[in-house]
């Protein structure tokens, strides 16, 4: 389904006062399960993506263009709205524009950009670094200008 009518399927159920839940999907098979047991839009995130593409779990090694590439295929799969983990961005400000448009032209409706910096440092501790507010909102403003 062409990127138009799901990005504007996915902005009405948003508009929606009501909770809509979305299927997790990871594949073509997964997105037509989606959309064939009614699901309204879909999250496709990285860790399942991970495990179907490299058969690993989510240690940040799936590339943008691995993601990209899966995203292509579910969005072609089944007309269900797919909203993608971009992750971090895949890099700085730059990075995150590019990751913005590798996914757009892949077929998201929408893309999630995490404040974190990643890769984590080794070790015992679970607390994320989120990155320095002048990164964020560089980013932020990137997202905005590249859609």
């Amino acid at each position: 389904m062409p990127k138009g009518p799901t990005r504007a399927k996915l902005r009405s159920i948003l508009a929606c006062e009501r909770c809509v839940p979305m299927a997790s999907v990871f594949d073509p098979v997964s997105a037509r399960l989606a959309h064939a047991l009614g699901y309204e839009a879909a999250l496709v995130g990285g860790s399942p993506v991970s495990h179907a593409v490299l058969g690993t779990p989510d240690v940040i090694v799936l590339t943008l263009t691995e993601l990209a590439e899966q995203v292509h295929r579910c969005a072609r799969a089944a007309p269900v709205p797919l909203v993608i983990d971009g992750d971090h961005g895949y890099g700085n400000a730059l990075g995150v524009m590019r990751t913005v448009r590798e996914l757009d032209d892949a077929g998201a409706a929408a893309v999630m950009i995490e404040d974190t910096l990643l890769p984590r440092a080794y070790g015992p501790s679970d607390a994320p670094t989120l990155l320095p507010h002048t990164r964020r909102s560089t980013s932020r403003c990137r997202r905005c200008t590249t859609r």
